[in-house]
């Protein structure tokens, strides 16, 4: 015979109330990613490069590692990247722009 009462069946009552809540969280953060990449993206445009701003154009990586070398003896953090035509840009952070921009010329 089961008991039905006392202290026997408050533990596994707990245990299912806890769980349910569990999955019932689960399922409400899973349907939000959902929902979230369901939502079509917004197109960037290929010359946006967020913070970063170019600072010379140059045609072969060579050059413009040379230009990265030279904003670098300065203290000025660069990055290089390539555009849709095929030339590689060197691009520098918003605040350093006017400083790269008088040593690259």
């Amino acid at each position: 015979m089961l008991a039905l009462d006392g202290p026997y069946v408050i533990g596994p009552v707990v245990a299912l109330m806890v769980t349910g809540l569990l999955a019932l969280l689960l399922h409400r953060a899973l349907r939000r990613q959902e929902a979230a990449a369901a939502r079509p993206a917004t197109p960037s445009r290929p010359d946006d490069y967020g913070l970063l701003v170019p600072v010379a154009s140059c045609r072969d990586r060579v050059d413009a590692d040379l230009v990265r070398e030279h904003l670098a003896t300065a203290g000025i953090r660069s990055t290089l990247t390539t555009g849709v035509d095929g030339r590689i840009r060197v691009l520098v952070f918003a605040d350093a722009l006017d400083r790269a921009r008088r040593l690259v010329g």
